[in-house]
């Protein structure tokens, strides 16, 4: 096991050896490179190589490129710039700034349909979500990557730390089967990174493997010591005090946190050295050495305030960076401007065209009618015939008019009921757009302030807002679908059917219906069928109708019935029993079937109307007011009729008669 330590450790060196060569030779060819795309490639290979250890670097570099790739018009760089940016200013601390430049990578990035940018842009979101604290995010963001990752067969290097990322999020919430299993199936890749063993040190630590958890910590030193990782070795160092703390050796926990506190690049990572002050203060207050702990809880609040200050600070520096930002944009912006000029004009030259074209058109056509006028004045024809086809033509559109009349009194009343049924879910969806839309304009302003809470806020009242939008959405489709429904013409063929059966199945039917939507629905139901005569006697046991638009007026029925008892047990008294019930029977040569309930009843002032389209008892939004409209055709069409008998606060009987 030594040998193999001390092996890894060589190859670890000559990898350190040859990044630092990298890094060299890419200054070098830096110092002598034109202002072309391979310079943005260079200043975005040594941003990504100074991203986890010194961010104050990675980020000139970075933003170097990112002003060399704007004027270029390079999309492509620019993007990755902006990623490396993410990457710093999340280490930093600087999460405002991160986000910003990460979503406007991932917009470039899906712009351009590069997926390997698509997949760095969401690992960089998720990471800077994470660091928040911003769970939900972050892995909404990390099974984005890992799909597309997936889809695309992208190599190990980029597998690696959206499971890893994953894990640690797991791990912070304390679902730590969850986290060590997505840990492992990084581990398996083994590209050598750092952050993994610690996300992997910081499981075990909490899952009480202390010596796994030292194991995984100190090699997150190796190798971020020679992966170029800095930032984690403070975390590493923070890990293995952490699980002394635990252990109950603080001695050892001290020793660690001081190793912690003293790495150079720690003023590059201050959040790292935050919490090592924190940790080292909650130490010594265990150990009642009140000088030291006091002296660590002053360093604690001398860093948090430094960390205010230097928030300020780069935000200073990045101000000319943004000037010269906004004046590449006004640049590009006033080019765009002159572009819609010289388009608009060339739109005006082509309407001018078209217009004197068509004035052409018009005036050729008026001549050849004036032709034909000429020459039908010179045709002699029979002038009582002519008479007879003008008083036919006269009749015939005399007739089509009162027909075309009276189809459009017709439509006049379908559509109003429509235009009346539909108005109310279109207002709420125009409104909650129109809310959403000033909630958005408040989003982007809070989100360019820092303020997360009230962005999550606005965010989660965009959801809200939106998922009334889909409610009264799907309300409107009902209604139009039930509308095309009720217009729609069967072409179904008649056949012996079992009436009974069938009442029996769509009652069923109705009745777990309720009970799918509903769980706390409850209601009894009867049968009363009239056997006394078989099928192959002259009794009702097989009528002649077509089923599938039967059953359809059976189950509309049943399922009125089913919530009028419901609703009325809201309000009844606790000994009310919802009842529905069907009933058959033979009379003379008709089959008469009886749908009753015990609900609320429907009032008499509108008993009369509940046949017509698009009247409903049901509250808003709850009924279309075409299933009874619908019902009433289909038993005309089988030449029946159908009826109601209620009594307002008793419950309603509804009556279908069909011939044999």
């Amino acid at each position: 096991m030594k040998k193999i330590f001390i092996l890894i450790a060589i190859l670890l060196m000559l990898k350190n050896y040859a990044q630092n060569r990298e890094i060299d030779g890419l200054k070098q060819k830096l110092s002598s490179s034109k202002e072309d795309t391979n310079k943005v490639w260079l200043l975005e290979r040594l941003s990504e190589n100074y991203s986890w250890s010194y961010a104050d670097t990675a980020t000139l570099y970075a933003q170097q490129g990112l002003l060399l790739a704007q004027k270029l018009h390079y999309n492509k760089g620019a993007a990755w710039c902006m990623t490396f940016l993410t990457a710093a200013s999340t280490t930093y601390g600087n999460y405002a700034i991160a986000l910003d430049y990460g979503y406007k990578a991932l917009t470039i990035f899906k712009n351009l349909n590069d997926n390997s940018g698509i997949v760095n842009a969401d690992i960089q979101l998720a990471f800077c979500y994470r660091e928040q604290g911003d769970y939900g995010r972050a892995l909404s963001y990390l099974y984005s990557g890992l799909q597309l990752a997936q889809a695309n067969r992208f190599e190990n290097d980029i597998i690696e730390p959206l499971g890893g990322i994953m894990a640690s999020i797991y791990e912070k919430n304390n679902k730590l089967d969850s986290a060590l299993f997505y840990a492992q199936k990084a581990y398996e890749h083994r590209s050598n990174w750092s952050g993994l063993f610690y996300i992997l040190g910081t499981i075990h630590e909490k899952l009480g493997h202390h010596q796994l958890a030292i194991y995984f910590f100190k090699q997150t030193i190796i190798l971020a010591e020679h992966g170029y990782y800095l930032k984690d070795i403070i975390d590493a160092y923070n890990g293995i005090s952490n699980v002394y703390v635990h252990a109950g050796n603080q001695d050892s926990a001290i020793y660690y946190s001081n190793q912690a506190m003293n790495q150079q690049f720690g003023k590059t990572y201050p959040l790292g050295l935050l919490n090592t002050a924190a940790s080292l203060a909650d130490i010594y207050k265990l150990k009642n050495n009140t000088d030291s702990a006091l002296k660590y809880l002053r360093l604690t609040i001398s860093l948090k305030d430094s960390l205010f200050n230097q928030q300020k600070t780069r935000e200073a520096e990045n101000y000319f960076f943004n000037a010269q930002l906004q004046e590449q944009k006004e640049s590009e912006q006033q080019q765009q401007l002159r572009n819609k000029i010289k388009l608009y004009a060339l739109l005006g030259v082509l309407i001018v065209v078209f217009i004197i074209g068509f004035i052409l058109y018009r005036s050729n056509l008026n001549q050849k009618r004036a032709y034909k006028l000429l020459q039908k004045q010179k045709e002699e024809t029979d002038r009582q015939k002519q008479k007879v086809e003008i008083t036919l033509q006269e009749l015939t559109s005399t007739q089509a008019q009162l027909i075309q009349s009276e189809k459009m009194a017709s439509l006049g009343e379908l559509t109003a009921g429509i235009a009346h049924e539909i108005q109310n879910p279109l207002n709420f969806v125009n409104n909650f757009s129109d809310v959403n839309k000033e909630l958005l304009t408040e989003l982007k302003e809070e989100a360019d302030k820092g303020n997360i809470e009230e962005v999550k806020t606005i965010a989660n009242n965009v959801k809200e807002n939106e998922e009334k939008i889909n409610h009264h959405g799907k309300r409107a489709d009902a209604i139009v679908k039930g509308m095309l429904q009720h217009s729609k013409q069967t072409k179904g063929v008649k056949e012996p059917t079992d009436i009974n059966a069938l009442c029996d199945e769509y009652l069923r039917l109705s009745y777990h219906g309720m009970r799918a939507k509903d769980k706390s629905f409850n209601a009894d139901f009867k049968t009363d069928f009239d056997e006394s005569l078989s099928a192959d006697e002259a009794g009702i046991g097989k009528i002649n109708i077509v089923p599938q638009d039967i059953a359809r007026v059976l189950l509309n029925l049943f399922n009125n019935a089913f919530y009028e008892t419901n609703e009325k047990k809201r309000t009844a008294a606790e000994n009310y029993n919802p009842l529905v019930s069907v009933q058959t029977k033979k009379i003379d040569d008709k089959v008469e079937i009886a749908v009753s309930d015990n609900g609320n009843g429907i009032p008499q002032n509108i008993v009369d109307k509940i046949f017509q389209p698009f009247f409903t008892t049901k509250p808003t939004g709850q009924g279309t007011g075409l299933g009874l409209s619908l019902s009433y055709d289909i038993i005309k069409a089988h030449g029946g009729e159908i009826k109601v008998e209620s009594k307002e606060g008793e419950g309603s009987k509804f009556l279908i008669r069909l011939c044999e």
